[in-house]
C-alpha cells in the first residue's frame, strides 16, 4: 500500500517577510510611535507565519503509526 500522501503547505505560511521595514520620516515622536506599531505589525504577522511552517513541518516529520 503506497504511504499516505501529504497535504501540500498553504499558500499564506509561503510568503516572505518584508525585506525593508518603513523608515522614520521626521524623527518626531508621534512619528515614532507610528512606525514602531507598523514595525511590531510586520513582525507579528511575520512570526505568526513562520511559527506556523514549522508547526506544518514538524508534524510531517512526526513518525508515522
Amino acid at each position: 500500500m503506497p504511504p499516505p500522501a501529504v497535504p501540500p503547505i498553504q499558500q499564506s505560511l509561503l510568503s516572505r517577510c518584508p525585506a525593508e521595514l518603513p523608515p522614520l520620516t521626521d524623527g518626531t515622536g508621534g512619528d515614532v510611535a507610528l512606525t514602531m506599531a507598523s514595525w511590531a505589525g510586520q513582525y507579528h504577522r511575520c512570526a505568526t507565519r513562520h511559527s506556523g511552517l514549522v508547526d506544518v513541518l514538524e508534524t510531517r516529520q512526526e513518525p508515522r503509526r
